[in-house]
């Protein structure tokens, strides 16, 4: 179960490098604790930019974790929305093909979100149907 003071410890536990990720921007914000929006934001790139170390089976569970987060209506539901959701259409930029693979894999809100960014910002995520 997630930790209240660190929602983001399920996703770095889906694969080392997202560990590692997190490791980093956890260490650069110390001895602050690091905004969890930020966390999120620094996994959203990373799954873009690692995407292709990232197997089917760690996606899914991110994507898993990701509904269960928007599932909610609290701090960590936003952070999810604006930080990993919103850096992975940020960086589908640089990598269209990898933003596809990991938003092929995001469940139906996540995907919501990210054709509302979309219509918002007047762009197009790959891999958003």
């Amino acid at each position: 179960m997630t930790d209240s003071l660190n929602p983001y410890q399920d996703f770095a536990a889906c694969h080392p490098k997202l560990r590692e990720a997190v490791s980093e921007v956890v260490a650069y914000w110390e001895p602050d604790s690091a905004p969890v929006t930020v966390v999120f934001g620094r996994i959203g790139r990373a799954l873009v930019q690692l995407e292709s170390d990232l197997d089917d089976v760690t996606l899914d569970e991110v994507s898993r974790l990701v509904e269960r987060s928007l599932s909610g209506s609290g701090p960590e539901a936003d952070a999810v929305a604006t930080g990993l959701l919103e850096a992975i259409c940020a960086h589908s930029v640089d990598a269209p093909a990898a933003a596809a693979r990991v938003v092929s894999h995001l469940g139906p809100d996540a995907r919501a979100y990210i054709r509302a960014w979309d219509a918002f910002t007047g762009t197009t995520t790959p891999g958003v149907t």
